[in-house]
Parts: structure tokens; sequence; C-alpha cells
């Protein structure tokens, strides 16, 4: 595996390692090159049903590489494609479980902002401290970051550098839940696991839903959930899942 990406397979299950722990994992262009590489051949596997993020005790990633931010010119950032990527990892149909530790912050917490669940130990912390700097958040964080904890909060910890901590990470719904330190990956895990279960095809149907009811009103988002319900209707993932039901047996999903 690449320099700055570690992946490891456990039963349909891919954990994705983020190596960079003497820059605090920040994110440069290579490394977010490396990870959205991995998670595009993950997500053509059809092995793999469940993803997990995970970055060092100290930091899951404390943000963008700032150095590679302040070389570079307004066109080249415009140009290089570096934001296009993580829209490509937001497409992924399968599901991305994130397991914060340490610092999550900027294009950390970004990164976090687009996995499916995110989990953290009592050691994290998150923010968007871009305009403490000179910036603003570039992959997404303004709009996601409103969406998951509401405008208020959302505006305080971008314009004014306020930071969270695990508890009210928690209690604001930016996180599923907390752990202790030594049981972050473990849960994680677990958790992919719990997915792998299910069949890959209404994980990815259900996902979809989920996600388009950031962009959809209420009307248009449960007319887009009903058509996906019925169209699973023809798959043999719904015929197995009945068979299991009906069996009290656990089902044998293949994704058709």
């Amino acid at each position: 595996m690449s320099e700055f990406i570690t992946c490891e397979h456990h039963q349909g299950v891919a954990h994705i390692g983020l190596n960079r722990p003497e820059k605090l994992n920040a994110l440069s262009a290579e490394m977010l090159t490396q990870l959205l590489n991995t998670l595009l051949e993950l997500d053509a596997d059809k092995f793999t049903r469940a993803v997990v993020i995970s970055g060092s005790p100290r930091a899951f990633a404390a943000g963008a590489d700032t150095g590679t931010l302040a070389t570079a010119s307004a066109i080249a950032l415009y140009t290089s494609g570096f934001s296009e990527n993580w829209d490509r990892i937001a497409a992924m149909n399968t599901p991305i479980v994130a397991a914060l530790s340490g610092y999550a912050l900027g294009g950390g917490l970004e990164l976090a902002l687009l996995c499916d669940i995110v989990i953290a130990d009592e050691t994290a912390i998150f923010g968007l401290p871009e305009t403490q700097i000179g910036i603003i958040p570039g992959a997404g964080g303004t709009q996601r970051l409103v969406k998951a904890v509401g405008k208020s909060l959302a505006m305080e910890m971008i314009l004014a550098g306020r930071k969270l901590n695990a508890d009210e990470a928690l209690s604001f719904g930016l996180i599923s839940r907390i752990t202790a330190p030594d049981q972050l990956i473990n849960q994680a895990l677990k958790i992919a696991q719990n997915i792998c279960r299910a069949s890959p095809l209404a994980n990815m149907m259900a996902k979809r839903a989920v996600l388009a009811s950031f962009d959809m009103s209420l009307t248009a988002g449960v007319s887009y959930e009903r058509s996906l319900s019925a169209l699973i209707a023809a798959s043999e993932d719904r015929n197995e899942g009945m068979r299991a039901l009906s069996a009290k047996e656990q089902g044998k999903f293949t994704g058709d």
C-alpha cells in the first residue's frame, strides 16, 4: 500500500488508515489522491461491503497541508482537481465509517463529514479553524457542517474558531457515539461488520435516499425513496431477505 495510506481487510470490511503521523495526518494533495484511489478500488470491489477510515491516536487529520496551500496560486488551486476529489469520495456507494481520535480539524473534519457514520473516542477535538489563518473551508465544510449541527453553531465554529470536544459533538449530532480510545477501532469495525450483514444493494439504495434528503424537498425525497423501495423488489437480495426472514436465519446476500 502507499506511503500515506494503509489498508487491511476484515471479512468484507476494508480498514483504511491515514498514515502521516509526523504531520498529524495533514491532507496533502498526494495523500488525498492516494486515499481517493484506494476508496475507488474498494468501491468497485463487490466483496468490500463497508469501509472504516481512521487516523492516529493524536489526530484523525489536523487539516489540509498548509505548506501546499501557502505555495499554490489561485489558478493552480482552482484547476488542481483537489476539491473535486472530495466530491468523488462523497459519491461512493460503499458505506464509510469514520473513527476519530485526537484532532479532526479543517480538512480532517471535512473528510469525516463525507463519511456516513462518524464515531469518536474521548480525546477527539472538532473544528474548522480556517478563517483564523486567512482562508475558508474549501472541501464542503461550510455546507455540510451547517446541515449536521445547525446554522448558529456552524457559524461559531467557522467564524469564531470554536472547537468541540467529543461530548459536545455527540450532543449536537456530529457523531453517533463515543468510545474509550482503546475501543475505537473495534467499535468501528463492529459497526462495519453489521453493515456487511445487510444486503449491499439495499444499503446502497438506502444511502442514496438518505443523502438525497440534503438536496430535496420532503415531498421529492419521499417520492425518490418510494421509487427505490419499489425497484429493490425486483432484486434477488429482496427474495433472499424474505426467505431468510421466513426461515429465521441470516440472509446470504449477493448484491444482485
